[in-house]
């Protein structure tokens, strides 16, 4: 294996893992809004860093262009989506029951 090679596998494994301790800590969130503004920011640090790592993986072709596009879109559609998700829940009139003592989901 060469240098490149283990630098790849290793920015995809801390993004994978991540990823899973992401959502373990989502699990600990109680209120919609927080849950949709953690998850947002999970996928992308995780997907960032899982995309790194192939781009790294496969060195300079014209693989590593096409995932680079990818990463791209994905980064500009990612918070879109879920601002829009989370707008279209606000002006639906959806009230979470989260205080701002209380954004641990613990009993106040």
């Amino acid at each position: 294996m060469t240098i490149n090679q283990i630098i790849g596998i290793v920015f995809a494994v801390v993004g994978v893992i991540f990823s899973f301790a992401g959502v373990y800590i989502l699990y600990r969130f109680k209120g919609f809004y927080i849950k949709a503004s953690t998850t947002s920011l999970i996928d992308s640090t995780g997907f960032i860093l899982i995309i790194i790592g192939i781009i790294i993986y496969s060195g300079v072709s014209f693989v590593s262009l096409k995932v680079l596009f990818l990463l791209f879109f994905v980064m500009m559609l990612n918070p879109l989506s879920n601002h829009y998700i989370v707008k279209g829940a606000y002006r639906s009139g959806y009230k979470d029951d989260m205080s701002e003592e209380n954004l641990y989901g613990e009993d106040v």
